[in-house]
């Protein structure tokens, strides 16, 4: 039999957000204040079937409609309020960047039960009903704190630490991710260059893991799993340069390194969403070297630009076996563009020029291709 879903879902998402700014000079410093309030909500309402056909001549036979419901018939909900203060202040060849934000997060799952008397109605969602019901509840307060020194009118430092949070799904028992994120330094300015060098550590303490059909397939979509600690580090180099500085013309030139080291800080027994992990073991799909290289050209109306991506093969799985890992990818991207007015322009671009075939993913399922080579010509209108 073949079977096919009929995908009836109903969505909303809604909220107000409230933001405030005051410029002020207090005791010699310059402060820029920011005040922000945020209400939202949202919920996914499902009442799916399952139907069964066979095929008979090449055509599709109705064998059994199934049951309303029979493939999900839930509700989930969240509620959310945000709220968060930030200084920007200015003090002579210093800004500080103090700030704060709360997060209050309630999420629910409700379940209905699939009859099989044809004559209920599953869209009733019957209190009797019930298959069962699920809550999760987050409350986090998120400092940050951010500093630059401007030596002069090239060259600053820079710097900072923030804590940074994922909120886990409506799974009761699992936390939200934490992080402690550090970043610290350098950056250049000049009428040629532009440069930046800047080294960067996240301290996980409870790594999440949420299971959807893209993630993997050896568990339930919509499951959640805390990973205990992990670090990722690295450091990420950028440069670019008008090579045609003060002409007529202009060729951009960019390129930006990143380098990444991660992994799992503790060894957590099997789960169906990482499998076995030990301490050491790469956090999945963390490249640990990738890097952008454009080159472009402008000419008056027309532009253009030649980009090669390349990202490492990664790890799918922290085991690392023969079948949990990708290639290595170089990509070659071409476009350009002419602007007829100031609201229209014309475009092309080619992406995978070389038509490079490559393993990125492998999940769900086995091992899934980048995009093969794709190419569009489209008129862009702004206004």
């Amino acid at each position: 039999a073949i079977q096919i879903r009929s995908n009836a879902r109903e969505y909303f998402s809604r909220g107000i957000q409230l933001r405030g700014n005051w410029l002020a000079r207090l005791g010699g410093v310059n402060h820029d204040i920011e005040l922000g309030l945020r209400y939202h909500e949202d919920e996914e309402d499902r009442l799916q079937r399952n139907s069964t056909y066979t095929q008979a001549g090449g055509t599709l036979v109705l064998n059994d409609l199934g049951l309303r419901g029979n493939a999900g018939n839930r509700i989930q909900q969240a509620q959310a309020w945000a709220a968060h203060i930030y200084d920007r202040m200015e003090i002579g060849n210093w800004v500080l960047t103090p700030g704060l934000r709360y997060e209050d997060i309630d999420q629910s799952r409700i379940r209905f039960e699939t009859r099989t008397d044809r004559t209920y109605d599953p869209a009733s969602r019957a209190a009797d009903n019930v298959r069962d019901t699920r809550r999760n509840k987050t409350k986090v307060w998120l400092p940050g704190f951010g500093a630059l020194y401007q030596f002069n009118n090239e060259f600053s430092i820079l710097g900072g630490i923030h804590k940074g949070f994922s909120a886990p799904p409506n799974v009761p028992g699992v936390k939200e991710e934490e992080s402690v994120n550090f970043e610290l330094g350098v950056r250049y300015r000049s009428e040629l260059w532009q440069v930046d060098a800047i080294a960067f550590l996240t301290d996980f303490k409870n790594l999440l893991g949420i299971c959807t059909v893209s993630s993997g397939s050896n568990c339930e979509i919509g499951d959640a799993f805390n990973g205990n600690a992990a670090t990722i580090q690295g450091i990420e180099l950028s440069a670019g340069i008008d090579l045609a500085a003060g002409r007529e013309f202009q060729v951009p030139v960019d390129l930006t390194y990143t380098y990444t080291s991660s992994q799992f800080d503790t060894d957590i027994a099997d789960t169906e969403y990482w499998g076995d992990v030990q301490k050491g073991d790469p956090i999945p799909y963390v490249p640990e070297n990738q890097f952008l290289l454009r080159f472009g050209l402008v000419v008056g109306k027309f532009r253009a630009d030649l980009s090669a991506n390349y990202i490492d093969g990664v790890c799918t799985r922290p085991a690392c076996g023969e079948f949990d890992a990708t290639d290595d990818s170089l990509t070659l991207d071409l476009g350009a563009a002419y602007a007829i007015t100031s609201y229209m322009d014309l475009f092309t671009r080619i992406e995978n020029l070389t038509n490079e075939q490559n393993i990125v993913s492998r999940q769900p399922y086995g091992a899934r291709p980048n995009k093969t080579r794709t190419a569009a010509v489209g008129v862009r209108l702004a206004f």
